[in-house]
């Protein structure tokens, strides 16, 4: 929209730059190649809207570039995915909205139903909602990629499903459940706590939580639940 402030990370050499800055109020590129920034200079002389950083997108705080609401866009190095994510959905002014184009195969694991679950579902969902908005063959890049590419949405909530301060502990708690996800609750639960397998059993069914289900199939409310039980808040 016209009105619309984006952080674009990594512009290149400012293909997608040029088009934001048709189509929205101020643009922010956040490039760490400085031989990309110089050629950013002379493609965006015209420009008046857009603004390049060279710095580390991981070490920049992106809240800080524009006023809120922001968006961010981008299409990011596939290793970055998880961290850039985390990034922006953990600071206390998140983007209104994230849309990254990503590897397709990280893409279908962060939007997964309910049933096929993995960390990086639920790490996402605490957050906000995500969506696959579209798929991208590898054929229309110049050099081609080894992989499927998908541009993945994140619209973040107004607060995270816990309180923030609970959140280190809630990913401490649930990471090792999905580390054993082939085996049931109980294992990792009983790791983790230090408990039986009876007793681990015995605490999933006072919460209404089937033992012989798995990692996978738990829902957002689910494990909200069992953290904290297991924390006593």
């Amino acid at each position: 929209m016209p009105t619309d402030h984006v952080v674009e990370v990594g512009p290149g050499l400012g293909a997608l730059t040029v088009e934001l800055a048709t189509r929205v109020r101020a643009v922010v590129g956040v490039e760490i190649d400085p031989a990309c920034v110089k050629a950013l200079q002379l493609t965006l002389r015209d420009c008046s809207n857009v603004r390049i950083v060279e710095a580390n997108i991981l070490r920049t705080s992106v809240a800080d570039l524009l006023p809120a609401p922001y968006r961010v866009a981008g299409n990011i190095p596939y290793n970055l995915t998880g961290a850039l994510l985390a990034q922006l959905l953990e600071h206390p002014r998140p983007p209104a909205r994230i849309d990254l184009l990503v590897q397709q195969e990280v893409a279908e694991r962060i939007v997964a139903p309910p049933g096929a679950w993995s960390l990086a579902t639920l790490s996402v969902r605490v957050f906000g909602r995500p969506e696959l908005v579209l798929r991208v063959p590898r054929a229309a890049f110049l050099p081609q990629p080894q992989v499927d590419s998908a541009l993945v949405r994140v619209v973040p909530d107004a607060q995270p499903a816990l309180p923030r301060a609970a959140l280190p502990s809630f990913f401490d708690f649930v990471t090792p459940f999905f580390q054993a996800r082939r085996k049931q609750l109980p294992f990792a639960l009983g790791r983790s706590r230090r408990l039986t397998g009876a007793e681990a059993r015995a605490r999933l069914s006072v919460i209404g939580i089937d033992p012989a289900r798995r990692a996978e199939t738990l829902t957002l409310e689910e494990w909200r639940q069992l953290f904290e039980s297991e924390h006593g808040t």
